[in-house]
């Protein structure tokens, strides 16, 4: 569970990584392992290989980001759910979107049907409603965390309403 990382992959940063075989730039995106792929990794660093810059890319002109976390209680902990929002906008519709969920999954969880509905449009309550339905119709969630779909549907739909400035 990390704050950081959906941000991170939400921002299109780049990982530069060393080791005894050289050097290596890798996305974001790319460095997160799912458990299905490899059970023994969280990332695909290998055991003789460090982390060791972040490069994030110069955000455009008509870029804006928020990132939105909820946690079970006020102490610092990692969020229950979070939502990395980048949307590039101009003239009040977007061009690009990037939508990156954190605490749903094992590895930050890119939203790809939920950008779509952005992109092209104007950001109303009701488009923000469809991203937030959109960002969890695959969800599948465990015995104990179904509470965390209505939550994380409605956290999307707020956070893009707040980057969009439609709020």
């Amino acid at each position: 569970p990390s704050d950081v990382a959906p941000a991170l992959v939400a921002l299109d940063a780049t990982f530069h990584v060393v080791g005894p075989d050289g050097e290596r730039t890798l996305p974001a995106a790319d460095f997160f392992v799912l458990p299905r792929d490899d059970v023994g990794h969280e990332n695909v660093l290998g055991d003789d290989e460090v982390l060791v810059s972040v490069n994030l890319p110069a955000a455009a002109a008509g870029t804006l980001s928020s990132y939105h976390k909820v946690m079970d209680r006020e102490t610092w902990t990692h969020a229950v759910a979070s939502a990395a929002v980048v949307l590039d906008m101009e003239n009040g519709v977007c061009r690009s979107a990037r939508i990156v969920l954190g605490g749903v999954a094992p590895i930050p969880w890119r939203v790809q049907a939920g950008e779509a509905l952005l992109v092209g449009e104007r950001v109303t309550a009701e488009r923000a409603d469809a991203v937030g339905v959109a960002a969890v119709a695959e969800a599948q969630p465990l015995a104990k965390n179904a509470y965390k779909v209505p939550l994380t549907r409605r956290l999307v739909e707020r956070t893009v309403l707040a980057v969009s400035g439609a709020a």
